[in-house]
């Protein structure tokens, strides 16, 4: 005898979040894509923000993307080693701050961006643009730190020496001339476009504990230069 009771339609299994490997890879290189941009980005400000603060038009100095990508982290890792040496414990504690907070934002997109929960994808802009935000600001904050630091009595900018073979060698008039009759009495800046940029040394006390600026940043062209001697910080 045939059951009166009516059977109800089968139901559809429920989709499954589970994710293959091909849309893992995806996402992983979707958000290395998006880390290395900010990476790139904060290179950049810090870089820009630097040598403008010497009168150098970053724009002509032609980085390389690769290099600017990876600098903020060697730019952190100098820092910490000079407030290390010097004993700016503030500095550090700035420092080892604003990295463990990058690093557990960068964590948290990463996980958020992978997750298959459907507020993931928000949460995953709202981390990212604090992570943005703060790396940024960072870059540019180290930029004049930095800039300072090196344009006065700490400078950790190697000191330079030049002998010229210009015609018409610079004067006393000119900026930092003392350094281009073989005396280590300049700071070089870069090496840039087949230029030299340096500055004179500032005067400072003794303790050597206060900022001085020096004078503008000059240039010198590779075809004027005889010889140059360089002398750099050791452990900096």
């Amino acid at each position: 005898m045939e059951s009166s009771k009516h059977k109800s339609p089968a139901q559809a299994p429920p989709e499954s979040t589970t994710r293959g490997p091909v849309e893992i890879l995806k996402s992983i290189g979707e958000v290395a894509g998006v880390l290395t941009g900010i990476a790139f980005i904060t290179g950049w400000l810090y870089w820009s923000t630097y040598y403008s603060s010497f009168g150098l038009n970053p724009l002509e100095l032609g980085f390389s993307v690769a290099v600017v990508s990876v600098s903020p982290i060697q730019v952190l890792l100098h820092d910490w080693k000079f407030a290390q040496v010097a004993g700016y414990w503030t500095l550090m504690a700035g420092l080892g701050g604003y990295i463990l907070l990058n690093i557990v934002l960068a964590v948290s997109f990463v996980h958020y961006r992978t997750s298959t929960h459907p507020r993931s994808p928000f949460k995953a802009r709202v981390i990212l643009g604090a992570l943005a935000a703060g790396m940024f600001a960072g870059g540019y904050v180290l930029g004049r730190y930095d800039a300072g630091l090196d344009s006065g009595c700490m400078s950790r900018l190697p000191n330079v020496a030049f002998l010229t073979s210009a015609t018409n060698p610079p004067t006393d008039a000119d900026a930092a001339a003392s350094c281009l009759d073989n005396e280590l009495t300049c700071k070089l800046v870069l090496h840039a476009n087949n230029t030299y940029y340096y500055f004179q040394n500032p005067v400072c006390a003794e303790d050597a504990a206060s900022v001085a600026a020096g004078f503008s940043t000059a240039a010198l062209p590779d075809s004027e230069v005889r010889m140059i001697r360089v002398q750099r910080t050791i452990g900096w």
